[in-house]
């Protein structure tokens, strides 16, 4: 084998051409691979950072409408009495958490307020100190947090006595007990947790009467650890059992809600594993078509190649010991494209890292180990078997007395034989890349429309700031609303700044809010069948600022707040849904049937896309914030000044009210609507670059073919050319041929799209899977390109001396 080796690389160094150009073209498929698997091997393969980790799963109550629902705090208990199949249930509310520590400006991190056993559940030993747990913590009332370690490091400048020493955390004064690692950071991207002194997380608005019997109030999730020995389709049942029982018993409020037990790395990868996969399997279509070019190149290669080895032949070498030398080339080839593409995948895989949209979970964990280099190096062998059987075989079948006497039909029939095998590889080609092309396109076409939607609202000069406020300190509704009208009031007094508002949740923020309602004069239903839809707390000023219209009625003024009869608008998907052939301005609904006030609408707004430009209007309903108000409002206001204006006017009054808020999150409404649609943008760029590097690939297998057949019919074109052919007749004949390949390969990719692209329907917005024009376009574009490469090579024919070409004869 050592020596088929030496003899290869001293054949390629003859060949130095063809060497780099096969090499070139298997590194690009190697580093493609190399790269999009190190991203499924971060994100999907890995598993969590947590002991036995595959134990962890998310339990979510579910209905009809919300299949990953919050719990309500009665509910919760009555799960965690309950469970046996899970022996750990723990709940967790995500928080904006403000965190002030003595001589530093105090900053605003991503936490939760958790309950006792919340660590207990992933089991994940702390770097410093101790997690919370039932046997210390249970009987202890002292307020409790835990750090994450890049707040650690950030906050107290990695202080190692920081255990036991005491930090302002959402205005209250904590102990803290422990550092965690960096891995740990559930949930995702949490860097600090809060222990609840409740059994429940803390509401994040006031409920009124004792909050654990409180089942109208969904608001936290919970996390468990199911039982060694145990399945997940036992406590999937289990939960079940549980959330009939409850259905049955509290038909009001339970009825129509189940229960969903979901392994938690599922839960974390959610709806990015079928678009990782996607890709994989695009990039393992484009390292194909890569195989299929170096194939036809070995083909080609072979063909002067037959005198080499019929001498070899001759001298007692055996078909086998031919293929394995020839194999030996290919191994060398891919060897060196593997290690290419592997350098290659290195910066491939930190450019995606860099280019991947914002939220994409488990960023951190993508890069090269000993799986991804396993991989690499087992795609490359795969890959020197695939381009270099066939070729290896097709140049050993030579008959050595034919070739040594470089005449007759058997050596016509083995040109012919090899001709046909590359004809089929290019038609392999062109079949794969009108695969990927039409995905790319239908990606492309669909990112296209849904820039192209009106999301309902303006976002020039608009800038959303968000001020969550510590419920420490702000401990109810009235404080909250009292600083923020504050807030409001003194930004007015800015003239650089135009109609600021409060909003929550703002437009593409990702938060929402929702309530069932009864309807004056309609029967009463449970509370499970009662209509529902979305709440969004405003001030007066916030449909104006934001550019939403008044379909009828009127705006909310400062004059609708306590103790004037209480007063909502609501949009037209509202109307629509819940008041079809009748106008709701004027009708009444309220949200509890004996304790809340009727509120009347008196305004109908047009339909605004908040929660996603691909997510239809659902029915909203707007309240005045004095009346609802949450600890997260935000601040949107429109100035000709910028983000810079607005930003800096906010932080001033913000500091004047009270110096321990901390403002970071600024952004341009049009930043936030761009970003939005990142992970579809990112779905077509990288996808169309891979359809983009398949078409040059396949345009120069096509143009390597004709090129070829060119080269082999030489005589026979010098002959037609002497007795007088006009060009077209030389060249059409040679661009037919490639066209007729083209062909088949476009019918045989058609069918395959048609397959292939079901896959991306999820990932489609206003343009069917099998859109015709996309599928007409693309074939048009991938006939077009291998015309100009089958056209190129045509045009050489009719360079062809005839005597030359006869002389050589």
């Amino acid at each position: 084998m050592s020596q088929d080796i030496r003899y290869a690389l001293r054949t390629l160094q003859k060949n130095p051409g063809f060497a780099a150009v096969a090499i070139a073209t298997l590194s690009l498929g190697i580093a493609a691979t190399t790269a999009i698997f190190s991203v499924v091997n971060g994100i999907l393969l890995r598993p969590l950072p947590y002991p036995n980790a595959d134990r962890i799963v998310q339990v979510w109550p579910t209905t009809e409408d919300e299949p990953q629902g919050s719990f309500s705090p009665a509910d919760f208990v009555e799960f965690q009495r309950s469970v046996r199949i899970l022996n750990l249930l723990a709940g967790y509310r995500e928080d904006a958490l403000t965190i002030a520590h003595s001589g530093a400006d105090p900053v605003q991190v991503l936490g939760a307020h958790v309950t006792l056993d919340y660590f207990e559940v992933f089991g994940s030993a702390p770097l410093l100190g101790r997690t919370f747990s039932r046997a210390a913590d249970a009987a202890t009332n002292e307020p409790l947090a835990v750090l994450g370690e890049k707040v650690w490091r950030d906050t107290t400048a990695s202080d190692p006595a920081i255990i036991g020493k005491r930090l302002r955390i959402n205005g209250v004064t904590q102990t803290i007990v422990g550092v965690m690692p960096k891995a740990f950071d559930y949930p995702t991207g949490a860097q600090s947790w809060v222990l609840s002194s409740k059994p429940v997380p803390p509401p994040p608005l006031d409920v009124s009467g004792d909050l654990l019997e409180s089942r109208d109030v969904h608001y936290f999730q919970a996390v468990g650890r199911v039982r060694p020995g145990a399945a997940l389709a036992e406590a999937q049942a289990e939960a079940a059992v549980i959330a009939d029982g409850l259905a049955r018993q509290y038909p009001q409020t339970n009825a129509g809600r189940g229960a969903r037990v979901e392994r938690l790395h599922d839960r974390i990868v959610g709806d990015l594993r079928r678009a990782l996969l996607v890709l994989l399997g695009a990039v393992g279509v484009m390292l194909l078509i890569a195989c299929a070019n170096v194939a036809s190149l070995l083909l080609a290669r072979g063909a002067g190649r037959q005198r080499e080895l019929a001498i070899r032949t001759a001298l007692g070498a055996s078909r086998t010991r031919l293929v394995r030398q020839l194999l030996a080339e290919s191994l060398v080839l891919a060897t060196a494209g593997g290690t290419l593409g592997l350098l290659m995948g290195t910066w491939a895989v930190d450019l995606l890292a860099a280019v991947m949209p914002e939220g994409v979970p488990r960023v951190g964990e993508i890069g090269l180990d000993a799986r991804v280099a396993a991989v690499t190096v087992l795609t490359s062998l795969g890959s020197a078997v695939i381009f270099g059987l066939v070729p290896s075989l097709q140049a050993s079948r030579s008959d050595g007395s034919v070739v040594m006497r470089d005449a007759g039909d058997r050596a016509a029939t083995s040109g012919r034989g090899r001709a046909r095998t590359r004809a089929a590889l290019v038609v392999a080609e062109v079949a794969l890349t009108l695969v990927l092309l039409v995905s790319a396109g239908l990606l492309a076409n669909s990112f296209i429309r849904l820039q192209r939607v009106d999301p309902g609202f303006r976002t020039e000069q608009v800038t959303v700031v968000q001020i969550p406020l510590p419920q420490g300190k702000y401990a109810d509704g009235k404080q909250q609303a009292a600083f923020y009208g504050q807030l409001l009031e003194r930004l007015r007094q800015h003239g650089e700044i135009q109609l600021p508002a409060l909003a929550f949740p703002s437009p593409l923020s990702g938060a929402n809010a929702s309530a069932s309602f009864l309807i004056e004069g309609r029967p009463s239903a449970t509370r499970a069948d009662r209509p529902r839809a979305g709440l969004s707390s405003i001030s007066a000023e916030y449909l104006r600022t934001i550019g939403i219209p008044l379909v009828a009625g009127r705006q909310f003024t400062d004059r609708d707040r306590e103790p004037s009869p209480a007063v909502i608008i609501v949009n037209a998907a509202f109307g629509r849904r819940y008041f079809p052939g009748e106008g709701p301005l004027g009708k009444r609904i309220r949200f509890d049937d004996t304790k809340d006030e009727w509120l009347t609408i008196v305004g109908i707004a047009g339909d605004s896309r908040d929660r996603g430009l691909a997510a239809a209007p659902e029915p909203l309903l707007y309240i005045p914030y004095q009346y609802l108000t949450l600890p997260f409002m935000s601040v949107v206001a429109r100035s000709a000044g910028g983000t810079g204006a607005v930003a800096s006017a906010v932080r001033a009054e913000v500091r004047a009210l009270d110096p321990d808020l901390p403002v970071d999150e600024v952004r341009p409404l049009s930043d936030i609507v761009r970003d939005s649609v990142a992970q579809p943008r990112f779905r077509m760029l990288v996808l169309g670059t891979f359809a983009v590097t398949a078409l040059l690939l396949a345009a120069v297998g096509v143009y390597g073919l004709i090129s070829y057949s060119v080269a082999q019919r030489t005589r026979e074109i010098g002959i037609r050319v002497a007795l007088g052919a006009r060009p077209a007749q030389v060249t059409l004949p040679i661009v037919r041929e490639g066209l007729a390949l083209t062909a088949m390969g476009v019918a045989i990719g058609l069918a395959g799209s048609v397959a292939a692209t079901r896959l991306l329907a999820t990932f489609l917005f206003g343009i069917d899977a099998t859109d015709p024009l996309t599928f007409a376009a693309v074939a048009a574009l991938l006939l077009g390109v291998t015309f100009a490469a089958s056209y190129l090579p045509s045009r050489r024919a009719l360079r062809v001396d005839p005597l030359t070409a006869l002389r050589a004869e």
